[in-house]
């Protein structure tokens, strides 16, 4: 086997390390602010704010969930019109990805479209880029794409570089604090997913592996606690949610991520749910050729059996077991059949054919 890493630039994790941010940022730069509209209201994101008016930044806040081509679009226009030279993103994984986007975008030529559809490729580095997530689950921190959609076809896909990475990720748990229950049970369970998935694709490394162990033990001991307002364990998610993001940039990811894609831009899914929707399901088709992973997962976690752990884990947060409450038809398989074929389906460790995805969404109307 070979492989090589991307990791980000400069990782800071802990209690009020979002105060180290001003001091960290290039010396006399001009950047673009770009924070999520419920943060911006709380009192660390005022704080924040205070702390950047030094920087003179230009503020967006706001950024719609699955993030559509024309704001990221509307993101360079800004930031080409006030020459910025650097953007920080404090937010969930949609504030995350747009901004991770627009920093890539901004110095050169053409609108985010041509890049999502391949008629333009990122040539390298974008601006000085800074993410702070404020939600547990995306690790859209700690790695080097966007998952963008458009709105017009439905199609949700990533926009990839390996200089897209974050030059600074600050994690600091309080700035998850605030975030709404179901919000983090739904951004937590995509970070469990994540881990795992990352621990059972087939390009995992030792190191990669070992990521992957520790953020879903991490995950599964403490996500309940945590949306229901525990410290200490949104504390743990915060760096469960951290490593899960560093391992799976590395990997790949597998079929739920595969299938939640287009399932979620289709019916209007949030992200977060169409994967822990999908998780059991996918892990029991998995079952064949990665039961002794799931074996091992289960030692790590100290569970009789890891699958049934999971299971546990979406009943105990209210997830939904199919997807009839948003709609969920045939006549939407081929469109999913037809766009389910990314990278992330490409990773799986038993493929699907056609028939089979068909046959394996039927369970979910």
């Amino acid at each position: 086997m070979s492989y090589s890493y991307t990791f980000p630039g400069n990782v800071r994790f802990g209690e009020g390390a979002f105060r180290e941010l001003p001091a960290s940022l290039p010396a006399g730069c001009h950047p673009m602010l770009v924070m999520g509209k419920s943060f911006s209201l709380s009192a660390e994101g005022k704080e924040l704010l205070e702390l950047l008016e030094p920087f003179h930044p230009v503020i967006r806040i706001g950024i719609p969930a699955e993030p559509p081509l024309e704001c990221v679009d509307e993101l360079i226009a800004l930031g080409r019109a006030e020459k910025v030279d650097s953007v920080i993103a404090v937010g969930g994984g949609s504030v995350i990805d747009a901004a991770k986007a627009a920093a890539a975008l901004i110095p050169v030529e053409g609108g985010v479209s041509e890049y999502f559809s391949g008629a333009r490729t990122i040539p390298g580095k974008g601006l000085y880029f800074a993410a702070l997530p404020t939600t547990a689950g995306t690790g859209a921190e700690s790695t080097n794409n966007s998952v963008l959609t458009d709105t017009a076809t439905k199609i949700k896909k990533s926009l990839r570089h390996p200089q897209m990475k974050a030059d600074l990720a600050i994690i600091d748990p309080m700035l998850t604090w605030s975030c709404p229950k179901s919000l983090a049970a739904a951004s937590g369970l995509d970070a469990f997913v994540q881990a795992f998935e990352g621990y059972t694709n087939p390009k995992a490394s030792e190191l990669t592996r070992a990521l992957s162990a520790q953020a879903v033990k991490l995950i599964l001991k403490n996500l309940k606690a945590a949306c229901e307002g525990d410290h200490a364990a949104q504390n743990a998610m915060a760096e469960g949610s951290m490593l899960s993001g560093i391992a799976f940039s590395q990997t790949g990811l597998g079929a739920i991520h595969g299938f939640a894609h287009p399932v979620g831009s289709l019916l209007h899914v949030p992200h977060g749910v169409a994967c822990a929707v999908l998780m059991v399901p996918v892990m029991r088709w998995n079952e064949p050729v990665c039961g002794e992973r799931y074996r091992e997962l289960a030692d790590i976690c100290g569970v009789p059996d890891f699958i049934a752990a999971a299971e546990k884990l979406a009943q105990d947060l209210e997830i939904p077991s199919d997807f009839k409450k948003y709609g969920l038809k045939q006549e939407h398989f081929p469109f999913i059949v037809k766009n389910c074929r990314s990278a992330s389906m490409a990773t799986n460790p038993r493929p699907f054919t056609d028939g089979e995805v068909e046959d394996f969404l039927e369970a979910f109307c």
